[in-house]
């Protein structure tokens, strides 16, 4: 069955997929997802910016999972009315403006004490899967128990984004949810500091929700960046007097290339033309971001990475318009400051790769390497 999409990460190579499907069907209705599938750069940033392509609702109806769990999957789908998106993104921009700066070097010192030079680790379960978390909670001023709590059950917790949910994990996520609300509401401002278009426990849903949004995308995005932009460095040559904003240039250019979000979905709010092709209301539009990223229209060589490109930051990984992802900045410089701080410790073992079973994300299950000079 022809679905348009990659179904098995470890089975198909998606530049090569992509290249012939935007070649021979750019944008086309594909029965299989009962979808609308876009790989080129134009149709696909055209949707995006569209104000009328929305953000599926989830319908929550007859999931099982408890109130806390409704609002929260509610929340993470960014509601597609426009003033409860106003609403979400307030609460989202108040737990960036209580953010303080934490020095990414310490972060590294606390997870790397275990790791033993010249041993192998996992790059992804000891760096990708905690570091972003533990950014996001110690910028925060989450005491260390309340960190170790909550990293160490954001693997069950990112299962609340699963369409498909079987009894045992919903009673997981029921009473892992229940802990957690309370748990982050201590480290939030409390219902008299919120707006006055917004009822006071409105707003501590919100936040509390918005906070949790961040460490899920934390968990999947961030170590899918951490790990592709080793990967891609890894096949540079880069001396130890390289310039320093080489890294920045390297990490805009893996979101580019090599990104770990590879699709996302709207569904048209009312009849769209799009490239002359009429979509409508009501139907669903896949946007294959990672394809649309390699346009030749838009990016010279797109097959090639360079992080020297001009027009790299004209990717579309993070979305456009009033949805775009508000942790773009921070997950950039994490990473950056990440492989300023390391790039010349790490050593990539040899090993083949797996790839997690998601269908809108291609990220590596584990990445075996060395340290060979890691200072304690």
């Amino acid at each position: 069955m022809d679905t348009g999409i990659i179904l098995d990460w470890n089975t198909i190579e998606p530049y090569t997929f992509y290249t012939q499907r935007r070649a021979t069907h750019p944008l086309y209705y594909a029965k299989a997802q009962q979808s609308w599938l876009i790989y080129a750069y134009p149709q696909a940033k055209e949707v995006l910016l569209h104000q009328d392509a929305l953000i599926p609702e989830l319908n929550t109806s007859q999931t099982g999972l408890n109130k806390n769990a409704v609002q929260l999957i509610q929340q993470l789908a960014r509601l597609n009315n426009f003033e409860q998106h106003q609403q979400s993104r307030a609460a989202a921009l108040q737990i960036y403006n209580q953010m303080q700066p934490v020095a990414t070097q310490d972060l590294l010192d606390l997870l790397l004490k275990p790791v033993i030079t010249g041993i192998p680790v996992d790059w992804v379960e000891v760096v990708c899967k905690r570091l972003p978390a533990l950014y996001i909670l110690k910028s925060l001023n989450v005491e260390a128990k309340d960190c170790t709590f909550l990293i160490d059950h954001l693997p069950v917790l990112v299962k609340i984004m699963s369409p498909q949910q079987n009894p045992a994990t919903i009673k997981q996520l029921n009473e892992l949810i229940n802990l957690i609300f309370p748990l982050l509401e201590k480290y939030l401002p409390d219902g008299a500091f919120a707006p006055n278009y917004i009822a006071a426990e409105e707003w501590e849903t919100l936040l509390v929700s918005n906070l949790i949004g961040l460490l899920i995308q934390s968990y999947d995005a961030g170590r899918g960046l951490l790990t592709n932009t080793l990967l891609q460095l890894s096949n540079q040559q880069l001396s130890l007097s390289e310039a320093e904003n080489y890294f920045e240039q390297a990490v805009v250019e893996t979101l580019r290339f090599d990104p770990p979000i590879h699709l996302t979905r709207r569904v048209a709010g009312k009849d769209l033309l799009i490239n002359d092709q009429l979509i409508k209301k009501g139907e669903m539009i896949i946007i294959l971001l990672a394809a649309a990223n390699l346009d030749p229209q838009i990016f010279e060589s797109p097959l090639t990475y360079n992080p020297s490109r001009g027009n790299n930051k004209a990717h579309l990984t993070f979305g456009a318009g009033h949805h775009q992802c508000l942790a773009k900045h921070l997950t950039m410089r994490l990473t950056a400051e990440t492989f300023k701080i390391l790039y010349h410790q790490i050593q990539i073992l040899p090993q083949s790769f797996t790839y997690e079973p998601l269908l809108n994300a291609r990220l590596v299950k584990n990445l075996f390497i060395i340290f060979k000079n890691q200072e304690k």
